[in-house]
């Protein structure tokens, strides 16, 4: 056997490793992966009816929710499943093994153009061998972004070597599509680009960099423009709120975060993979050998200074900056594979070299040992049952939130039949409500607790108890028809004492009763309310006037 890593199709292969290694979780989950995707789906369907806007009228209605998202993701999901005629959500679904093959096949092809095509071969296995290919499945804005991201570095760097502007402005081309689809990707991107333009300045003094670095943003300098001119003439009270009151206030794009969820060292070994930091750091050898011959080149900087960035940005709270390591990784991945891609190639030339090690086939198995041992890393990676399965922990334990289970399904479907969609539904867990107003149409309003107790039941938050007594003109002025209980949210031991819990999770707070909601739930529910469908986790009561 004699494998010619001459040929151009082989750095093909990881992309179609990754999109079948991407179909074995897909063809065996009926819901697309994660519960991100929910609320994406949701969003999609608020453009369908309502078109471009800034708010999300079925969340947290009369007032709506800001959706914070912009909306390049969401309108992909809206053309694909509007022209042929496919639920959103099936469309997120058959968006996973697409997401995945595309963005090894970027890795790889940038690696290609850096390295050669074995490291193109190298890279995109490596990105299959980590723990992190079970992100890179996940059908999200995020992962849109990163098929675009690397390839508008690949495309700086080769308006740096080759002194080229056309090559820097189509990067920029590709900067809009990242702005257009996801922050946390966008702020990577202009990092990476800016550490790269700070060294070429100061480190090889290239002042010509800085008309690189222009056509890299033309295309969003002259977009803003053209979206200030516009605002101005057309919406004026929209541009003079973002200039008063800020972006996110408007828009609800967070631009710092609230939360510091750093990782340690055994976290960056167990996502990023033992294999890709092997390679890498062969590479990373590689790149001191051609130092010391004095080869040093402009893609092995560009390679560095990626990779640093990446490292700085994943431990950015040690400059009191708050940061989410674990969503900073994918980005540390794809420059490290690059790396790593180059330390096979050079690892593979040494052996080839080698008179004592000529035989070919010996090349070969070597290779071909690599290419299995990444390829079984990511399979077993998306065999494991738990990889589809997504939950949020709080001080009285773990409560799942996608994929939808049975009874969130079957509850979704009673309000398709039976709801009335001109009336508000209040629930006490706010996950399983984003997917009934992305399944069924329905709109949500907060403050479950002011809605769904009667004076039997003391509420308690954060210190503070009240009692509820609520009328039913309370109920009428405020639009409230029904009210969901999730069976599930019991405080474990039960208490003497019946009361409403409000506990803090991640992304949402969630009700908590002190005892069993069926049996007490004539206790529970307002005086005028009706139990009008139940099944194994819910209950629903309907008010009517």
């Amino acid at each position: 056997m004699n494998i010619k890593v001459n040929k151009k199709y082989m750095v093909a292969l990881p992309a179609l490793a990754a999109l079948c290694i991407a179909l074995i979780i897909t063809i065996k989950n009926y819901w697309p992966l994660g519960w991100d995707i929910i609320y994406h789906v949701q969003y999609a369907q608020v453009y369908t009816q309502y078109g471009f806007t800034l708010t999300d009228p079925q969340l947290n209605a009369p007032y709506g929710r800001k959706m914070a998202y912009l909306p390049l993701f969401h309108f992909l999901i809206v053309s694909i499943g509007s022209s042929l005629h496919v639920d959103y959500f099936q469309v997120a679904r058959f968006m996973q093994p697409l997401f995945a093959m595309s963005i090894v096949a970027s890795v790889s092809y940038v690696a290609y153009k850096f390295y050669g095509k074995l490291a193109g071969l190298g890279a995109g296995f490596l990105i299959l061998s980590s723990y992190l290919v079970s992100r890179i499945i996940l059908p999200l804005p995020e992962n849109l972004a990163l098929i675009f991201l690397p390839l508008a570095v690949c495309l700086y760097y080769q308006s740096l070597k080759t002194d080229n502007m056309k090559n820097a402005f189509l990067g920029g081309i590709l900067l809009m599509a990242v702005i257009l689809t996801h922050q946390g990707a966008l702020l990577c991107l202009i990092l990476t680009i800016v550490a790269i333009t700070i060294v070429e300045l100061f480190v090889y003094r290239n002042i010509r960099v800085l008309k690189n670095f222009t056509s890299f943003f033309l295309v969003f300098i002259l977009t803003m423009l053209a979206g200030v001119i516009y605002l101005q003439i057309f919406a004026p009270t929209i541009l003079n709120n973002i200039i008063g009151q800020g972006i996110t206030t408007i828009t609800g794009m967070s631009t710092s975060l609230p939360i510091n969820r750093p990782i340690g060292i055994l976290g960056y070994l167990g996502n990023l993979g033992i294999l890709a930091l092997i390679f890498s750091i062969l590479g990373g050898i590689a790149i001191l050998k051609k130092i010391q011959k004095k080869i040093f080149e402009k893609k092995d900087m560009i390679i560095l200074v990626w990779i640093f960035t990446m490292f700085l940005l994943s431990n950015a709270y040690w400059f009191g900056i708050n940061v989410i390591t674990y969503r900073v990784l994918i980005y540390l991945l794809i420059p490290l594979s690059i790396l790593g891609g180059f330390g096979l190639s050079w690892v593979y030339k040494k052996i080839r070299d080698d008179t004592r090690l000529s035989s070919k086939k010996l090349h070969s198995a070597l290779v071909v040992a690599f290419l299995c041992i990444s390829l079984s890393s990511g399979i077993l990676t998306v065999e494991n049952p738990k990889i589809g399965v997504y939950g949020v922990k709080n001080q009285e334990g773990y409560v799942q939130i996608a994929p939808p289970s049975k009874s969130e399904v079957d509850l979704a479907r009673w309000y398709i039949e039976n709801g009335n969609n001109s009336r508000y539904v209040v629930i006490s867990n706010q996950f399983t409500g984003m997917f009934l107003a992305a399944e069924t149409n329905m709109s949500f309003r907060n403050g479950f607790k002011y809605y769904s107790t009667n004076n039997n039941v003391t509420v308690e938050e954060k210190s503070v108890q009240f009692v509820n007594n609520r009328t039913l003109s309370f109920f009428k002025e405020r639009n409230v028809g029904y009210v969901v209980y999730d069976k599930r949210l019991v405080i474990s031991p039960e208490e003497k004492t019946l009361a409403l819990r409000v506990i803090d999770s991640e992304f949402f707070s969630l009700h908590y009763f002190t005892q069993n909601i069926h049996s007490n739930i004539n206790r529970i529910k307002p005086e005028f309310a009706r139990v009008v469908y139940e099944n194994k986790d819910f209950i629903v009561c309907e008010i009517n006037w």
